[in-house]
């Protein structure tokens, strides 16, 4: 699914929240060991984004699926074994949002942001291609899409449709 159609329905008020709450954390105000301090403490599982997607399968009903599942290819952030589809929730500043990247351009250490969101993306690409040799279908959310109302339901629909069609096989 295109994540170009939200610009129009709000997330660029997301994507603007985003930026400035980075260009506030990503100022030159603290040293380096600092930064790597708190670059640490950034979570990695239970964001509120993935928190959101939990949320979302659970108002639709749908059950049969895990979080975080460790043992399938890339770790996605929810799993239905059964029908063998993987979700995953991609930060927006992490893997280089096309929508949002030019507002979360990090203003210092610019060459080791872009090398590592670089590696995010080939990393998800790679993930992608090998769940899909497993017979995976892979679903990927952009963070300001799982967050904006419109775009959840787009995600719903896609979703109820392609687990229909999985169950049916």
């Amino acid at each position: 699914m295109d994540c170009c159609s939200c610009i129009k329905s709000g997330c660029r008020s997301i994507c603007s929240f985003i930026t400035l709450e980075l260009s506030n954390c990503m100022s030159d105000n603290l040293k380096p060991s600092d930064r790597q301090k708190t670059m640490r403490a950034v979570k990695s599982k239970d964001t509120k984004p993935e928190k959101c997607l939990f949320a979302m399968l659970a108002s639709m009903g749908i059950r049969g699926w895990r979080k975080h599942a460790d043992d399938v290819v890339g770790k996605p952030d929810v799993a239905f074994d059964d029908c063998k589809l993987a979700i995953f929730v991609d930060g927006c500043f992490w893997h280089g949002c096309p929508v949002c990247q030019r507002l979360l351009k990090p203003q210092t250490n610019q060459v080791y942001w872009e090398l590592k969101i670089q590696r995010n993306k080939e990393r998800a690409l790679k993930y992608n291609q090998q769940l899909q040799q497993q017979g995976w279908e892979v679903i990927r959310i952009w963070e300001h899409e799982i967050q904006d109302i419109s775009c959840r339901e787009k995600y719903k629909k896609r979703l109820r449709l392609l687990l229909e069609k999985k169950q049916n096989e």
